[in-house]
């Protein structure tokens, strides 16, 4: 833990993370890092040894400063961090739920996404990541909201494949049964064109096409959150989105409900 307290401290500064940004993109000279930091050369230098002393950057044979590999790997780290401290607030009043540790420490992917504010517009967000399905759409749901199910039953019909993660508990419309009957919801299930598993421990809802995604955290309560959706088409996030749903759904139970229930 000691070692972890000296590390934090010495990227406990701003000008240090950009210097090793920087260095990241290309070595540089110290009067080159001045330039681009708009700060003084002696500035640089003591950040320089202080980073040079942490074994995260080092000086070459031709007076050019070089991130280390110590650097590249603390530098990938940081957007981890980055989102937490930009989320603080947001996660004293949210939960990760049962989220396995392996997605909870690639969260910093999250870090360039939209926080979409409002039930009325996380829900418009939701239907237009439905909407805008081309090739596939892949949930988990912990609720399902009213006027969601037709954009998607539009898509599958024109050709996009559809698996659905829901919680045992799912949280359901009035009516929702009659509704999606009277849709062919249940004959896409029979045809093989919806896919269906229940999940015992869900909590965070995520949604995703080819293209974009969203993910609803739950509140303190468990309760899924709508007024909240982080949403992104970053690769990198899509990934992390995509590994998630591939795990939960290796995870899940396969759905015997291929008709509706009277």
């Amino acid at each position: 833990m000691e070692d972890a307290a000296l590390c934090f401290l010495e990227l406990a500064s701003e000008q240090r993370l950009r210097i090793l940004s920087n260095l990241n993109k290309k070595p540089h000279r110290v009067s080159s890092l001045a330039k681009l930091l708009k700060v003084t050369s002696q500035e640089i230098h003591r950040n320089l040894d202080r980073l040079s002393s942490a074994y995260f950057v080092r000086k070459g044979t031709d007076e050019h400063y070089h991130i280390t590999t110590n650097g590249k790997i603390i530098l990938s780290q940081l957007p981890l961090i980055t989102f937490l401290s930009k989320n603080q607030k947001f996660f004293e009043t949210h939960e990760l739920g049962n989220m396995h540790m392996k997605f909870v420490r690639r969260l910093g992917v999250l870090e360039n996404c939209k926080h979409i504010k409002g039930v009325t517009v996380v829900l418009d967000k939701w239907k237009s990541i439905y909407r805008n399905a081309k090739v596939f759409v892949f949930d988990a749901i912990t609720e399902s909201p009213p006027g969601l199910v037709d954009p998607l039953l539009k898509r599958i019909k024109e050709n996009a494949t559809y698996r659905h993660i829901i919680t045992k508990d799912l949280i359901e419309p009035e009516g929702r049964t009659k509704t999606l009957e009277k849709l062919g919801y249940f004959t896409l299930i029979e045809q093989g064109r919806i896919e269906r598993r229940i999940s015992s421990d869900l909590d965070t809802i995520v949604i995703m096409n080819e293209k974009e995604a969203g993910v609803i955290f739950a509140a303190n309560n468990g309760e899924p959150d709508l007024r909240n959706m982080f949403y992104g088409n970053d690769p990198l996030f899509l990934d992390w989105c995509k590994d998630y749903l591939e795990f939960t759904w290796e995870k899940s139970k396969k759905s015997v409900r291929s008709k509706p229930t009277r």
